[in-house]
């Protein structure tokens, strides 16, 4: 057509228009001014608050200044010489200084002294380790530019010269904590008799420690520049169970409350892994186990997974006591003997009504009159024992026997007939005898020194001194505290482990779902109930020596992932107290009202709030005026 342009050129034409097109946008972006709604964090203004805090009679109140101010954090830590910046409170004699230097976290330094023993050594560099995590993650503002008070702060660590075994029932866990100005250096000397005492003292010196927002223009970390402390624990079983047979926590879900246990120096982590709802170990030696019993493929726990969770234990001074309960609780993963030729491993699994053959659904109990389940449970304590490497304490389980779920069975009825038994108590004893001897078995022939059963209708009277040694048993009480068993157990000279349902079960409070009476799940145990709870103070006085601690428990038929933290925490630190400084407790009676302050941070993306926040406002009143370690807690939250 006439006039027309060519083709060519209307490409040339085109292209020419795009490249005006984009050079006209990046033009018009770059002279822009920003979004404030993409650029959140840029667009903040600093923040300056009128409060100050005050150090008033001995406790902190909030004050309206125009020019310096204290932060909530720094009047804690040095308001009345007080000692309860300190969880647990120690037991010895204690000062805190109300001075207090500014430092960075690079000039902390260690030095070990007089401890040759390698282990011990190589604990001693994952304590500092952890140690450092733990103050960093109090800092909020990195780099900070506030000038520090001193060149240097060393801390000299004395952990003795024995191995580090255990911790033990007889680990001595004491320590002395001297921190100090000598000129420009600050210095921290902590001495334990063992590693465990030296790890104590590094936690308590971590609570010495807080972020001050208030110092220079960002804020730093503070230190307390003189303190003295000696401390040791009253009862050397101070425990927290884990429930992961009706609800598997992940690894890492564990290792957080490991780092609770750890802040507040419980020393026991109870691991109830199995139950007869599931069996979440991959033995290396029997993987039909978990194969049978596992929820699914992710479900498990691997013997590395075991393994990793023991030194991690381990270096916050806590030991692993693993518990395949026995004979009751045990249905899923027990059910593959049939095809394996080895004959029904478990009984009345997932029978019907449940309520006639077990505690709950599912059902399931091992069978007695089978050796190859004795077997295979000396080969899983050898394996996880072999893992663990605490031998001293040992848990086999041994609560709620639903003896009508064996009387069914008639070879078990002829077998109890052969040996002369007319009562399935017998039998049940039977059972208990036999697995201690395969325990032994599996600890390289060695007896534990103590081997932990759950209270039962076995192990009270007349049973308990037919069938128990008192040298060699050790009884978790777990009935209401207003129950005779545990002051019958202590008459008959065994020694105990207090978990009293009524004070101590955490997981309760949501709904009754099986029972009535004290035993019920029904209301909640309160912060006030726990920390109040000291049932020797009823018992003789002779019978004392026989409590070897206590333990809380927190069951999992009605938690989950995301509660395990906030139905732990505080109360689990009420139970630590409580057991770390019972004898002492004249010492802790404080006037007025103090306040802890509950989780506001979360981890990761589950948003489970975890442990206390001192930048969180809902405030209780702690029984005896006790208050919690919020800087210690809030460096915590940093975790979860």
């Amino acid at each position: 057509m006439v006039g027309s342009v060519p083709s060519g050129w209307m490409r040339k034409i085109l292209l020419f228009l795009v490249l005006m097109t984009g050079v006209l946008l990046i033009a018009m972006y770059a002279h822009a001014p920003p979004l404030a709604s993409l650029q959140p964090f840029s667009s903040r203004r600093t923040f300056q608050s009128p409060w100050s805090w005050a150090c008033v009679a001995g406790r902190c109140e909030r004050r309206a200044v125009r020019s310096s101010r204290t932060s909530l954090a720094s009047c804690i830590a040095l308001c009345g010489g007080n000692t309860r910046l300190l969880w647990p409170r120690p037991t010895g004699n204690v000062f805190l200084g109300e001075d207090s230097v500014i430092i960075h976290l690079q000039q902390i330094e260690f030095v070990t002294v007089n401890t040759s023993d390698q282990e011990t050594k190589n604990l001693l560099e994952h304590a500092k380790d952890v140690f450092i995590g733990n103050v960093r993650s109090l800092v909020k503002v990195a780099n900070a530019k506030s000038r520090s008070g001193v060149e240097v702060f060393v801390i000299y660590l004395s952990a003795g010269n024995g191995r580090p075994t255990g911790p033990s029932l007889e680990t001595d866990e004491s320590y002395t904590l001297e921190l100090m100005p000598k000129g420009r250096v600050l210095e921290a000397r902590i001495t334990g008799r063992s590693y465990f005492g030296a790890r104590h003292g590094l936690e308590t010196l971590g609570q010495m420690i807080w972020w001050d927002e208030t110092a220079g223009r960002e804020g730093a970390l503070r230190v307390l520049s003189r303190a003295s402390v000696e401390d040791k624990p009253t009862f050397p079983y101070r425990g927290l169970l884990v429930d992961t047979g009706r609800q598997f926590f992940p690894v890492e879900r564990l290792k957080r409350v490991i780092d609770g246990m750890a802040a507040s120096k419980l020393n026991t982590f109870h691991w109830h892994l199995s139950d007869s709802q599931s069996f979440p170990f991959d033995s290396a030696q029997f993987p039909e186990m978990a194969r049978w019993g596992a929820y699914s493929g992710d479900q498990i726990y691997t013997p590395d997974d075991v393994k990793d969770l023991a030194d991690y234990a381990r270096i916050r001074g806590i030991r692993i006591l693993v518990e395949i309960d026995s004979p009751a609780h045990a249905g899923a993963g027990w059910q593959w003997g049939t095809e394996y030729g080895y004959g029904e491993l478990a009984l009345c699994v997932d029978q019907q009504p449940w309520s006639s053959y077990c505690g709950e659904p599912n059902c399931g109990q091992l069978n007695p009159i089978n050796e190859h389940t004795y077997r295979i449970l000396e080969g899983l304590y050898r394996e996880l024992l072999d893992l663990t490497e605490i031998r001293d304490v040992v848990h086999l389980g041994g609560d709620e026997v639903n003896l009508d779920c064996w009387a069914q069975y008639g070879n078990i009825t002829a077998a109890m007939q052969a040996q002369n038994m007319t009562d399935h108590h017998a039998m049940w004893a039977e059972f208990e005898t036999k697995m201690l001897q395969r325990l032994v078995k599996a600890n390289h022939d060695e007896t534990p020194k103590a081997v932990i059963l759950w209270s039962s209708p076995l192990t009270k009277r007349p049973y308990i001194t037919m069938y128990f040694d008192p040298k060699v048993h050790v009884i978790q009480s777990w009935g209401g505290s207003n129950w005779p068993e545990t002051p019958d157990l202590l008459e008959d000279g065994f020694r105990v482990i207090l978990s009293h349902v009524d004070t101590w079960y955490l997981d309760c409070g949501f709904g009754k779902w099986r029972e009535i009476g004290e035993a019920a799940c029904g209301e909640y145990r309160t912060w006030q109930t726990v920390y109040n709870h000291r049932p020797w103070r009823d018992y003789p006085q002779q019978h004392l020596s026989l409590i070897l601690g206590g333990e809380a428990a927190i069951w999992s038929e009605q938690i989950g992932d995301a509660s395990l933290g906030p139905r732990l925490w505080p109360r689990a630190s009420a139970l630590a107290e409580r057991l770390w400084l019972e004898r002492h407790a004249n010492q802790r009676l404080l006037d007025g009202r103090e306040r802890v302050h509950e989780a506001g941070r979360t981890h990761g993306a589950s948003n489970e709030p975890w442990i206390e926040n001192r930048s969180h406002v809902a405030a209780m009143v702690l029984p005896e005026s006790r208050q919690m370690p919020l800087t210690r807690f809030e460096m915590l939250a940093e975790f979860f």
